[in-house]
């Protein structure tokens, strides 16, 4: 046999090195051309904004392309809903101040839930077949408070709200629960639920927004001040974020603030739940990742906006003119370049049908739409994809090919 192969080599060695060449050369090519393709496919820009005119101040996306959306058109603002059947119904139009509106918060049966007024929340059933709402009066008989944000967390067969409150000369966190896992009819899912006190923040600290962890443990993020300034402005006090984990469950008692940690700069700007529970807080300068026994971890990523999308993966977009968006698998950050910088300035990001939709304004001032397809990084639609399928498939028909040669000279030279 090592006769048959050294005759073999002696044989053929100048075609062998002009094979190999070739094969080399092949695979630079195709090196060049992979890279040269790994800009992120699927992008589009567009002026056109949504059924309805407007700058989209805040959206939520459900099923079958519906979406939930307060717009600011003319100065004025707007919050309207379209359904499956693509008709656009005006759900704010009684409303007292739509701009006013601080959260719209997507319950567990698609219903949504929007403040319109101090100690009031209307849940509007934007999926049942004749369009309903339910309008609760929290009064708790001694003091009235906006709501600035709402979450909901499963507890056996009900659930229960955790709210960010304004009490005026502070803000708060209150509990409302526990309610029906069936909404409709109006008058039974809120028949036993309570509202209890406030639990007021620290002097120093302004809570605004606020997520479910799980099992009766919550995360609220907020802004910290610095009576000392900073160093640059000592006489003028600085924010920095402040994260907060509360414990509150089904009871009269008030939430309880547990602990509290820091960030050291920035804002931060979402607070998204992912599919395994944890918690990703997006800020202007960091990220902060929160497991559910309440360790966090810092992510060296800045942000304007975040949102998760059908397949548990958090994209975080950039400043208007950022070459690239960042995107969180598995708990890894990857980077995607974008074959053109970020034309505007983004407001809101959601993601509908597989698509992520960042809405926006341009350098007129004018409300635009950029979208990314989530599920065409590496398909055989990219071009990167195709390259790469076509890389595979001649290298593995020249290696095929060159084995069943040499395999073939092998034995006739046995």
């Amino acid at each position: 046999m090592a006769k048959g192969w050294r005759g073999l080599l002696e044989e053929e060695s100048e075609h062998q090195w002009l094979a190999m060449g070739g094969f080399l050369v092949f695979i630079l090519v195709g090196a060049l051309l992979i890279q040269g393709t790994s800009s992120l496919p699927g992008v589009d820009y567009r002026t056109e904004g949504l059924d309805q005119d407007g700058r989209v101040l805040d959206i939520i996306y459900g099923d079958s392309g519906t979406y939930t959306a307060l717009v600011i058109n003319n100065g004025e603002g707007e919050l309207f809903h379209l359904n499956q059947a693509g008709e656009i119904h005006d759900i704010g139009g009684e409303y007292p101040d739509v701009i006013g509106l601080n959260f719209i918060t997507q319950l567990h049966d698609g219903s949504i839930a929007v403040s319109p007024q101090k100690n009031t929340l209307d849940i509007v059933h934007v999926n049942a077949e004749v369009e309903q709402r339910t309008v609760l009066s929290l009064n708790d008989g001694q003091a009235e408070f906006d709501i600035l944000d709402l979450a909901e967390q499963k507890s056996n067969e009900s659930y229960r709200w955790l709210m960010v409150t304004d009490e005026d000369d502070s803000t708060g966190l209150r509990g409302f629960g526990p309610v029906g896992s069936e909404l409709l009819p109006v008058d039974e899912p809120m028949k036993n639920a309570d509202l209890t006190s406030a639990t007021l923040a620290p002097t120093n600290i302004d809570w605004n927004m606020v997520e479910s962890l799980g099992d009766g443990q919550w995360v609220a993020v907020g802004s910290m001040g610095s009576v000392f300034g900073s160093d640059d402005s000592p006489a003028t006090p600085t924010k920095h974020p402040v994260i907060g984990f509360i414990t509150w469950d089904d009871g009269p008692a008030a939430p309880m603030l547990t602990s509290i940690e820091e960030v050291d700069k920035g804002e931060i700007h979402s607070l998204v739940r992912l599919d395994n529970g944890t918690l990703l807080a997006a800020g202007t300068a960091s990220a902060v990742h929160i497991a559910k026994d309440r360790t966090t971890t810092s992510i060296n990523v800045a942000s304007v906006s975040s949102t998760l999308d059908e397949n548990g993966k958090v994209w975080m977009l950039g400043s208007k003119g950022s070459t690239s968006v960042m995107r969180l698998v598995d708990g890894e950050m990857e980077t995607l370049p974008l074959s053109r910088p970020i034309p505007l300035n983004v407001q809101v990001s959601d993601v509908s049908n597989d698509i992520l939709y960042a809405h926006g304004i341009n350098n007129n001032g004018e409300p635009v739409t950029y979208s990314i397809d989530t599920l065409a990084i590496g398909s055989i639609e990219s071009g990167r994809g195709f390259l790469n399928l076509m890389f595979v498939g001649i290298s593995s028909m020249v290696l095929g090919v060159m084995l069943w040669t040499g395999t073939k000279r092998l034995i006739q030279n046995q």
